[in-house]
């Protein structure tokens, strides 16, 4: 029996079309998942660094007078690090526990590049940032 149409050419393409399609997910996933985990160390390292300013905020005049002990002073910590998350184009919150501990956390979007096409919106990504203030003398503590 002889065939009336050459058919051969045609399971190629159509493994072809396969695995061009799969090799392009995973290359999409591979490019997005970089891209958020690269996303979410900047709002890690914008968390560290709005905390680092938001500790050089003291209430030095009280502490040189001997009216307070080493503390920040809470309006503008809170400013500085939010201005300094806002720059950084992020949202954020500064939590300022007693007095010498400040809490900074960020929260910003990744908006994948390949894997938009098969639905994946923005992913959401945070980053938190603790600093203690003490006074040291020589590398060591002192109270």
């Amino acid at each position: 029996m002889r065939r009336v149409q050459d058919e051969r050419g045609t399971a190629v393409s159509v493994w072809a079309v396969l695995i061009v399609t799969v090799v392009t997910l995973l290359v999409g996933i591979a490019v997005d998942l970089s891209g958020q985990i690269g996303a979410k160390r900047l709002a890690g390292d914008t968390a560290a660094q709005a905390a680092r300013v938001a500790g050089q905020q003291l209430d030095t005049a009280g502490y040189l007078a001997g009216t307070s002990s080493l503390e920040v002073e809470v309006a503008r910590a809170r400013a500085a690090a939010l201005d300094y998350v806002h720059a950084a184009g992020m949202t954020g919150q500064v939590t300022i526990e007693s007095g010498t501990e400040l809490v900074v956390s960020t929260r910003a979007s990744y908006r994948p590049v390949f894997l938009t096409a098969i639905g994946v919106g923005p992913l959401e990504v945070t980053g938190a940032a603790r600093v203690r203030i003490v006074r040291a003398y020589e590398g060591e503590e002192r109270r």
